[in-house]
């Protein structure tokens, strides 16, 4: 018998339905024409703490602040008695791919997320919608695409991706990304090597032309850097910051000061060091009493769960120790998660962050200005922040003082953003309906049907499935692509069989994310979950035209976000077996099983027999 390996996502995109229709907006909570004042608060001002004063907000501003500040008639009056009021938390570490994780990360206090990479059209489409005013949701920077080589990180996810082969491309990718409308550029450097992997990757003469063009264009570059050498060769060239920390287990002791004199910044991401290095969630998020309750089950599921390969066994110790060094040296570090990766959730993650940052050597405060005041300068967020007059009314009220003791940032009393206040409570609430679903789901019956796992073996010539309502072609039109996919079973199966049921189409060279496959719904209607727990693994016989295809799982709990996995397909059959538990799912909430083609565009063809759960 001939397997076939399979390669696992270490990251979620977005393939499917982009808005969760259970999923609350987090709304303006009362008084939005009015003005709040904060009374008797301590306020951490984004670099000070100011132990009793009061803060005006007006028109979505802050217009005083002090202790003779004025309150003005009919202001609401939130009273700061034992608590601390901070600027609106940044994340200066994510990838977003819809406005559900910019509307969560504000339930938690975060109130800007600074994005490193996610599709041109949802940039674009954020860009102007928070040009029209006020959203409930937290303020979005990115990236857009990132720079990188073909096949190398970042193409794996269904994204276009248009990618350097030489230097001299350079100035004409960042004008192009420009004109998309990113805010910086994102630059990837990492071969796989600190991992386990051999993926292409740029050139240090191509990193350096896109960090001279980007400069040319009076825009800053942010390089994720693999290794040390790796991030010593960025810094060097003129990177304005790095993305992470290096994940290997070097250290040098000269690295502090070479970053300091290049003027440079560090965003350390020691929540996903933490998953790489096979430790989900040390910071204690997803059982914390002030966070938990606004957790989904899809943030509870993710916070549990690590990178599907390692890091060295010594990687995070290095990253610490090489945290302190920074900080001797005056680096700005910068608080990030690498959400929407494993062991991490939008908004919450940033909590543990901070706890992490404080652990490894920071202070409460310095940790505090790590994720208000030096990112908010560093990606220029005018008015964000910081609290004074004149900046923008982005705010976390939170009782105790995280100036002392990091965890207090956890026990939020009210988040503001531009002035108005976020309705939490219905966020908490769908959140709460949806985990007392997700264990009525644990305990449904299993499809009528399911027995020995078969779904197909289309030995009848016809495309159907032994349970659940059946295959159809899925592809990115739902996205707004034109990739196509049709299916027709052919003579000349697997092992001797008789049939088997061929996808064939195209992937269009249009769109931001793009599929075309077979979807199989085990549930009694299309896209209705469906309680498969008590098998293991999906498994399937596929050959094709030498080209890689992927498998892609639709969960509830994963929040509508397929998990994916991919596979080489040659003229001859081979087996593909892929365990849930390699791609993190307990599979008692099955939506769909996609198998076809993503990213790489133009025709394609692939046969698939025999697929089962096993």
């Amino acid at each position: 018998m001939k397997k076939t390996a399979i390669a696992v996502l270490g990251a979620a995109v977005l393939i499917g339905a982009s808005v969760r229709a259970s999923e609350p907006v987090p709304g303006p909570a009362g008084n939005e024409a009015g003005s709040t004042a904060f009374i008797n608060v301590r306020i951490f001002d984004g670099e000070k703490v100011i132990p009793a004063a009061t803060v005006v907000v007006e028109g979505g501003r802050i217009t005083a602040v002090g202790t003779e500040a004025a309150v003005p008639a009919g202001a609401e009056i939130v009273d700061g008695a034992g608590r601390t009021l901070l600027p609106g938390l940044i994340d200066s570490h994510v990838h977003v791919w819809d406005e559900s994780g910019l509307r969560e990360a504000a339930v938690f206090g975060v109130t800007v997320l600074v994005d490193m990479f996610t599709s041109a059209e949802f940039v674009s489409a954020q860009k102007k919608a928070q040009a029209a005013g006020f959203r409930p949701m937290a303020h979005l920077v990115s990236s857009g695409i990132l720079a990188t080589a073909p096949g190398g990180h970042g193409t794996e996810y269904g994204v276009k991706v248009p990618a350097l082969t030489a230097p001299g491309e350079a100035q004409a990718w960042v004008d192009a990304r420009l004109a998309e409308g990113s805010d910086f550029i994102k630059i990837i450097r990492d071969d796989g090597s600190t991992y386990g992997r051999a993926i292409p990757a740029i050139t240090r003469e191509t990193e350096a032309a896109l960090i001279a063009a980007a400069r040319a264009r009076g825009r800053r570059t942010v390089v994720h850097a693999a290794t040390l050498r790796q991030c010593r060769e960025a810094l060097e060239d003129g990177a304005d910051g790095l993305a992470h920390l290096h994940f290997d287990d070097a250290f040098d002791p000269d690295f502090g000061r070479l970053a300091a004199s290049r003027k440079a910044f560090i965003i350390p991401t020691l929540t996903v060091l933490a998953a790489m290095n096979g430790s989900p969630d040390p910071a204690g998020v997803a059982s914390d009493a002030g966070l938990s309750p606004y957790l989904r089950p899809e943030d509870l599921q993710t916070l549990g769960q690590t990178m599907p390969f390692r890091s060295a066994p010594g990687a995070y110790a290095a990253a610490e120790r090489t945290l302190r060094e920074l900080r001797t040296a005056g680096v700005p570090i910068l608080a990030g998660t690498d959400t929407s990766n494993p062991g991490t959730a939008f908004g919450a993650a940033l909590h543990g962050e901070l706890a992490l940052l404080v652990k490894a050597g920071l202070t409460p405060l310095e940790a505090l200005r790590s994720a208000t005041s030096i990112p908010a300068a560093l990606f220029d967020l005018g008015g964000r922040g910081r609290i004074a007059p004149g900046s923008r009314a982005d705010l976390l009220l939170v009782e105790g003082d995280p100036t002392v003791e990091i965890k207090a940032t956890r026990a939020i009393v009210g988040v503001w953003k531009d002035g108005l206040r976020i309705d939490r409570e219905s966020w908490r609430s769908a959140a709460a309906e949806a985990r007392r679903a997700r264990e009525n789901q644990k305990n449904a019956p299993a499809p009528e049907g399911l027995g020995d796992g078969l779904i197909s073996d289309f030995e009848d010539g016809a495309v159907s499935a032994r349970f659940g309502s059946g295959w159809t072609a899925s592809t990115d039109s739902l996205m707004g692509g034109k990739s196509r996919a049709e299916l027709s079973t052919v003579d000349g199966g697997a092992e001797g069989s008789a049939r088997a049921l061929k996808i064939e189409g195209e992937i269009s060279e249009t769109g931001s994310i793009r599929w075309a496959s077979a979807l199989f719904s085990p549930g009694r209607a299309p896209f209705t979950p469906a309680n498969l727990s008590s098998k293991k693994a999906l498994s399937f016989w596929a050959r094709g035209e030498g080209k890689t295809f992927a498998v892609m799982i639709y969960a509830q709990s994963s929040g509508f976000i397929p998990k994916i996995a991919f596979f080489p397909a040659g003229p001859e059959w081979k087996e593909v077996v892929l365990p849930f538990e390699k791609i993190g799912l307990e599979g008692f909430d099955i939506l769909g099983i996609a198998i076809g083609a993503t990213t790489a565009p133009g025709p394609f063809w692939l046969e698939i027999d025999d697929v089962r759960l096993k």
